[in-house]
């Protein structure tokens, strides 16, 4: 930890779901990841999380607070003052630590994602009593929307549908307190600052737009040689997740598979769900899990987004842009990159015309080459977590500069 000279690095309080390491790969445990390496950098960094599974990797300047895993299943939170995604994370032995480090001095206490929106009231407390400390929501989404979404495309039964309903009410109950409660919220995506503003109008809205400190490649050239290869990124662990893997295949993959199209599908996957696609779709690979992600993505001519439901940014649209797999996705899906739609990447209106539009492009190198090269020049300055952390210690010190209105 550095800090500016003269300058008194801040305490800062950091309460976040699961430790950010894999198997924690998820897009909000790779950017709470990135928030907490690079705070470090400039603050005192103090670290409450559950238990991941993850092996301890060596992260000086931080102070981890590793406790037990986050409870499984749901029914549990049916009768919960919490929606599930905190109901999970409010266990006893984090409810325990955190209560232990409230009796310590702090600057800020952060809670990252709504499913921290149980740590709420006792922030409140503190800062109550403690009225310099800064309150800060990191917010991953507009949540409550997204979640009404998603609900939407499942197949549930009436009682299902009944859980959901509560879940969401929940949900929607808890985004607003963050979001009027809290003294800073950061947003991820600049075009939710509208929707929060109409629930907290003042300005304490911070951008955190993810940055980037993965492998970059940096010249990549695309032939008729390279194998007529797709490839989807992402774990499938969610009901979300799987539903949306699965849309695509029913709609994209006879006509690729016809055409000689190999879908490769690369992430965390269940092992029922792998065989359920080997079963169902015999010539798609279903690699799960890989370490070298490099060299399967120098092998692949398309990087596909395909995904119907969920908003947000998505943190692997990152690995496709500095690896230099050309996107190819819908148009809905894939919002925040500072690159234009038919230039840095192509969209498509729905999953019909994607496989269109995969179909057209596939055996065109000169404009895969465009869209990889395109939007790594757009994105190449635009992701690096060192200014975001400097800006955000800036704003934690009370400069509201980087606030916008």
């Amino acid at each position: 930890m550095s800090s500016s000279a003269g300058t008194i690095p801040s305490r800062i309080l950091y309460l976040t779901k699961v430790y950010p390491y894999p198997p924690a790969n998820a897009g909000d445990a790779v950017y709470s990841r990135g928030i907490i390496e690079s705070l470090s950098k400039t603050c005192n960094v103090t670290v409450i999380c559950a238990d991941s599974g993850a092996v301890r990797q060596h992260v000086p300047d931080i102070d981890w607070r590793i406790q037990g895993p986050q409870r499984t299943g749901s029914a549990g939170s049916v009768l919960s003052r919490w929606p599930l995604i905190a109901w999970k994370s409010a266990t006893s032995d984090y409810l325990t630590a955190y209560k232990a480090l409230l009796a310590e001095k702090w600057d800020a206490i952060v809670l990252d994602n709504l499913g921290l929106a149980h740590a709420l009231p006792q922030a409140e407390a503190y800062r109550n009593a403690n009225p310099g400390t800064k309150l800060i929501y990191i917010s991953h989404e507009y949540e409550y929307p997204t979640r009404a979404a998603k609900y939407g495309a499942y197949k549930l039964s009436l009682a299902k549908r009944v859980m959901v309903e509560r879940d969401l009410r929940k949900v929607k109950a808890c985004e607003e307190a963050l979001l009027a409660r809290c003294d800073i919220v950061t947003v991820i995506n600049t075009d939710d600052i509208v929707p929060f503003k109409k629930i907290a109008p003042e300005p304490k809205y911070l951008p955190l737009t993810p940055g980037y400190s993965g492998p970059v490649v940096a010249n990549r050239n695309i032939t008729i040689a390279t194998p007529r290869r797709v490839l989807l990124l992402g774990g499938r662990r969610s009901t979300q997740k799987r539903q949306i893997l699965m849309d695509w295949m029913e709609v994209s993959y006879a006509r690729l598979d016809a055409a000689g199209i190999e879908t490769v599908i690369v992430g965390d996957v269940e092992e029922s769900l792998r065989e359920q696609l080997r079963n169902t779709y015999p010539g798609v690979r279903v690699l799960g899990f890989v370490d070298d992600l490099g060299t399967l993505i120098a092998s692949a001519r398309i990087g596909l987004i395909a995904d119907t439901v969920g908003g947000g940014f998505k943190m692997r649209l990152l690995s496709h842009v500095f690896e230099r797999l050309p996107i190819v996705g819908l148009s809905d899906a894939i919002n925040g990159l500072p690159t234009s739609d038919g230039e840095g990447y192509l969209g498509a209106p729905a999953l019909e015309s994607l496989v269109d539009l995969v179909m057209e492009v596939i055996d065109d190198p000169a404009c895969l080459n465009a869209l990889q090269n395109r939007a790594f020049a757009d994105c190449l300055e635009a992701y690096s977590w060192h200014g975001r952390a400097e800006n955000f210690a800036s704003v934690i010190r009370g400069d509201t500069l980087g606030l916008l209105e």
